[in-house]
């Protein structure tokens, strides 16, 4: 007979409530941060250039209504050499002056349209989801490893994207090189962006179209896992009896396990309670009033 203590249901409440909050916290951070990076820099936004327009134009970037809350790429003015889309419910493309003014139109193409296979895929919203996930089960490395692997993909998918459409990679692999020639912003913190951490397993796919690109779980990872769902399963399919006795000094409530030999022993000192019926249903007996007693109906 195993007694629970009585701060246990509450301590489980507290620690899904402390999981919960870690993601929620998690989430308004990335969305505070992602908020700070765009508002300083769409301080400097400027007006697309004709060279630029005639692309945006000719992907279909461009709006086609006039109900758009946002244009779908918008130029800042920013030496920097970077691009990324952003926006969860109206994603848009956010391209700096500099990275125009360094590739040329086939290269910068490239780059627009694997921001528009991220546009269109929702990436945004994925990245944002998993970098939550894997905040809120910190404690399980499977949820970091996955998040990893789903962005690389996402990564692999847009060069995909862009090399069918030009039928050619040498336009992108051109801007890449010239991207990574130049030190890059962090962006890991900011929610909606993947960063430049794939920029090795993008070059490495570019130069070697044939060569499978295969994505493994750390072995933490996967040991922890396991352990986990075992350690729950565990839990879930034991059967146990559960009772609940009360005294003038205490409570408590005790597992008792599934048994032929322990059902008794495990309630033999528990105070069985008495079951009255009542001779009239609807008139009171007086007998209630001298001997109070537990009544069952």
């Amino acid at each position: 007979m195993f007694e629970v203590p009585r701060s246990l249901p509450n301590a489980v409440i507290l620690t899904i409530g402390v999981i919960l909050g870690i993601g929620l916290l998690s989430l308004l951070l990335q969305l505070i941060r992602t908020h700070l990076l765009l508002r300083k820099l769409l301080i400097n936004r400027v007006s697309i250039p004709k060279g630029l327009v005639r692309i945006v134009a000719t992907l279909g970037l461009t709006n086609q209504t006039s109900l758009s809350l946002r244009d779908k790429v918008i130029l800042v003015d920013d030496k920097n050499l970077f691009s990324f889309c952003c926006g969860i419910f109206s994603p848009f493309i956010v391209i700096t002056t500099g990275l125009v003014g360094s590739l040329t139109n086939k290269e910068l193409e490239a780059v627009l349209l694997h921001e528009e296979s991220h546009l269109i895929s929702r990436d945004p919203l994925k990245v944002l989801i998993g970098k939550t996930l894997s905040s809120m089960f910190f404690f399980l490395p499977l949820f970091a490893d996955l998040r990893k692997n789903i962005e690389a993909v996402n990564e692999l998918l847009a060069d995909q994207w862009t090399i069918n459409h030009q039928q050619n990679s040498i336009f992108l692999r051109g801007a890449l090189k010239k991207i990574l020639a130049i030190p890059q912003l962090n962006f890991t913190a900011v929610s909606n962006v993947s960063g430049s951490d794939y920029f090795e397993v993008r070059i490495h796919r570019l130069v070697n179209p044939r060569a499978k690109q295969s994505f493994r779980l750390s072995r933490v990872s996967l040991i922890t896992t396991f352990l986990f769902v075992l350690f729950s399963w565990f839990l879930l399919q034991t059967p146990v009896s559960a009772f609940h006795m009360d005294s003038e000094s205490d409570s408590a409530s005790f597992l008792c396990p599934i048994d032929q030999s322990y059902p008794k022993q495990c309630h033999s000192e528990t105070e069985q309670p008495t079951n009255y019926i009542p001779t009239h249903l609807f008139l009171p007996e007086k007998q209630c009033n001298n001997h109070p007693m537990l009544i069952s109906y």
